[in-house]
This record gives C-alpha cells, structure tokens and sequence, in this order.
C-alpha cells in the first residue's frame, strides 16, 4: 500500500506540474457538453420560437389580401417573415440575393396583383392567382416542407376567406357541392366555416385550384434538388478530418525539439521560414489526399456528384492551408507533448461542433449560428455545399476560399511570432 500511494503521489506531481495540459483534460468535455448541447437543444423543433425560421417576403401586389396574409405569418410561432430590408421594402432581386448567399433559406414572392385574381377566381374559376417560394437547396427538405406546408395553408385559407361569400351564393343556386348543408351567411363564423370547408373537401395546399404554388432555387443553383445525406456528411466529415492533421503537425515539432533532430536541422544554411515551410509542405499534400479519398468515397459508395473540379480544387486549398496554419499555431503554443496532444484534440472537436460539422447549423440557435462564423470549418462547409449542392462555379467559391486564406495567414502570421526555433 505504502508503495502504491508512492506511486500516486509522484503521478499527481506530474500531472500538477503540466496544469495546461490538466485544465484541458476537464475544458474539452465541458465545452463539448455545452456546445453540443446548445446545438441540439431544438433538433426536433428547429422553427419553433427558440428557433424561428426566416422568411424573406415580397410583396409586389400590396392588395388587401397579401397584407393579410403577411399579417398571418406574422402570428405564427416559429417562423418570422421579413418584409424590408435595410428600411427598404424588400424585393424579389434582394430576397433571391438573400436566398444565395445563404442568409435566408426560404423566400415567398406575392406577385402584382394577386389580391385582384384571387378575388375574380370566384367568377372565372379559368383566372390564376401564383405565388412563388424561392428556397436554398442546402436546406433540410424536411424542415423546409413543413414551413412551406404552413405558409400554403396560411394563403390557401385567406384566398377562401376572400372569395367564400361568393362561392356560398353560387353554391346555394347550383343546391350542392362542398359548400352544400350551411344554411346562411354567418360572418361571425366565417372563419370557422372556412376551416371546416377544408377538412370537408381535404384539399391541401397543393392540389388547391384557387392557388397555384410555384418553388424554385436562385437563379445558377441546382434547381429543384435538395441535398442527401451523403452531401451533407461526406464534406462535413470531410473537413473534420482534415483538421485532425493539428494533432500529428504540432505532435511532430515536439517530438524533433525533444529528440534535438530540430536543433541540427537549425545548424544547416537555411532560413527558418523555409524550414517552416518544408516541415509543412508534407502535411498540406497528405490533407489535399485525404479530401480526395474521402470525396471519392462518396462518389464510388453513393453516387455523389462533385460539380465543378475547379472550384472544390479552390476550396481543398484553402482548406488544407487553413488546417496546416491551425497546426503550426498548436506547435507554437504547446510546450509539452500532454499540451499539444489535449489542445489539438480539442480544437478539432470543438470547432467542429461549432462549424457544422457534427449538427447542421440550420438547426443551431441565433448565438451559435453567428459563433460559426468565427470557424474555418464553417465557410469550408459553405464553399463545398456551393459547389456540390449549389451548383455554383469558381467565381461563387472565391468568398469562402478568401476567407479560409484569411484564417490560415492568422495562423501563420501568430504562429511566427510565437514559434520558440530555439
């Protein structure tokens, strides 16, 4: 006994005397908890109040009908519509704009002169009222459906609404049809006779032929395709991947100083920035492998389609830079192996959780949504979904590759300063 409290005693030195690395050991599952948590407090209820879905909306007709409309909207729980912007009344070429860049991921276009059509339906059933969703194809089919089921019924109900005296007249004299069995005009329980009137005839949104219902992406992404499963794991696995080259970068550093062979290489003719540079070059060739082994995985294993080479090729650049500065930032930090070791495992989980790699970010709340942005694996995501979900080409990537470029010069430019050759 005496010999096994020895022992403890000298291990808890040892653990004691690296407090970094110690501190890590409880920081990583403490912000793990916390980040994973938060993300996935609302998986179930993304677009409830705690989780409110945007809807940019257009209102070209400005009639009575589309005001009420948007004033329905704008009572339900959970999705939370967006009529101007910057002050400005919002219009279709902003609203597509917002749709692209991603910020919202649906819009409704109410066009000119809807609340006249929808009122002559009742006449001249041949007329035709349409409204148009523009949506982001990168975003969850099923959440997406059931926001725009919501929406429909919503303008589906105000057409009926609008048109349901006349409609009940016309019944009356043809003496039957769905509307067959109310004996008069109750304004006061027009409303509830409009929603029986729905359940009676089990119309839905859809098949409605008071309203057409149009659903398109912006213009250049992949229309009318949503992403898979595979589309939206291997890129995001993908980049979690890449980030654990940290770990086997600054483990490497520590072990050539601890070994001496980074101090003989120091003796040789060459400058420091191009020992960096050679000791990085491997690491940056071995992330540009893994991505295409894993994105081959996806196209071998489940079909999936890359869109354009040139593009993703501008992405895993920056990517592997990003992940390779990250790396450099680590060894220049950490002092023992314990430190690099604990950092770099918690840098890779963390940010992951942060960026989307491990939970969507479209089912994340406001606060976190925003943090991701302060993520390199956050805008790789971006740019690889521009591409393979999107559609979209070099051009559309050269924002997310910029700023990948951004973060990896502020590992660099950190890590030089901080970098102990000696």
């Amino acid at each position: 006994m005496h010999q096994i409290l020895a022992i403890l005693g000298k291990e808890v030195k040892v653990l004691i005397r690296d407090r970094q690395a110690l501190a890590l050991l409880f920081a990583m599952p403490a912000f793990f908890i916390l980040v994973m948590s938060y993300a996935l407090e609302g998986v179930f209820e993304a677009g409830d109040k705690t989780r409110p879905f945007l809807v940019a909306v257009v209102d070209l007709d400005r009639g009575g009908l589309s005001r009420e409309v948007i004033a329905d909207l704008k009572t339900v729980e959970g999705i939370v519509p967006v009529d101007s912007s910057d002050g400005i009344p919002m219009t279709e070429e902003r609203a597509e704009e917002l749709v692209r860049r991603g910020q919202y991921p649906l819009a409704l276009v109410i066009p000119k002169g809807f609340s006249e059509k929808v009122l002559s339906l009742a006449r001249d059933p041949t007329r035709e009222a349409t409204v148009t969703f523009i949506h982001d194809p990168a975003t969850n089919i099923r959440i997406l459906s059931g926001v725009k089921g919501t929406m429909q019924g919503i303008i589906l109900r105000r057409a009926l609404l609008a048109t349901f005296p006349v409609r009940l007249k016309n019944a009356w004299a043809a003496g039957g049809g769905p509307l067959a069995g109310y004996a008069g005009l109750d304004s006061k329980n027009m409303e509830r006779q409009i929603d029986d009137l729905l359940l009676k005839a089990g119309k839905g949104a859809e098949n409605s032929p008071e309203v057409a219902f149009l659903s398109r992406s912006p213009k250049g992404h992949s229309a009318g395709r949503f992403p898979s499963a595979t589309e939206q794991n291997v890129p995001a696995y993908t980049i979690f991947g890449v980030f654990f080259i940290v770990l086997t970068l600054a483990s490497s550093f520590i072990q050539e100083k601890k070994d001496g062979t980074f101090q003989r290489i120091l003796s040789a003719p060459l400058s420091q920035g191009t020992l960096l540079l050679g000791k990085l070059l491997p690491y940056f060739l071995v992330n540009l492998i893994q991505i295409v082994l894993m994105f081959a995985v996806g196209v071998a294993f489940f079909g999936m389609k890359l869109g354009n080479p040139a593009a993703l090729i501008i992405v895993s650049i920056a990517l592997a830079s990003a992940a390779n500065g990250l790396g450099l930032l680590v060894a220049s930090l950490g002092k023992t192996e314990a430190q690099v070791n604990g950092f770099s495992v918690f840098l890779a989980i963390i940010l992951s959780a942060l960026g989307g790699m491990l939970v969507p970010s479209y089912i994340m709340p406001g606060f976190l949504k925003t943090l991701s942005l302060f993520t390199p694996h956050a805008w790789a995501l971006a740019g690889y979904q521009d591409v393979i979900v999107r559609g979209l080409g070099v051009g559309e990537v050269i924002p997310e590759a910029a700023v990948l470029l951004l973060f990896a010069g502020l590992f660099f430019g950190f890590s030089w300063w901080k970098f102990r050759f000696h």
